[in-house]
């Protein structure tokens, strides 16, 4: 059980690889996790250390299975769809250090 309730999807596309003719990014099979979208704009670092403005986190339960280059889909109670792509990941751990919580800002 998530220490936070999950109540929202996105749809995760997992990166694959470059296409070599025309350099552009190849996405795996999509699959959908439960979590938390909290939308706020803030400071982060990125893999590269520079400070860039992220406009929202989602929150997964535990430690799933994301990479910085993969794609999130998401879609608000709007029906809005908006595909984000990773600025940093962060994991919070219990006193025993085991993940907890996973935060992607975007």
């Amino acid at each position: 059980m998530a220490i936070i309730p999950l109540r929202q999807t996105v749809i995760v596309s997992p990166f694959l690889s470059y296409d070599p003719d025309y350099n552009e990014p190849s996405y795996g099979d999509d699959y959908t996790l439960k979590c938390r979208f909290s939308e706020e704009v803030k400071l982060v670092r990125n893999q590269r250390g520079e400070e860039v403005a992220s406009v929202g986190a989602f929150f997964f339960d535990r430690l799933p299975s994301l990479n910085i280059s993969d794609r999130l889909t998401y879609t608000d109670e709007n029906m809005r769809t908006t595909t984000y792509t990773p600025i940093a990941i962060s994991v919070k751990r219990a006193l025993n250090g085991k993940p907890l919580l996973t935060e992607v800002n975007v």
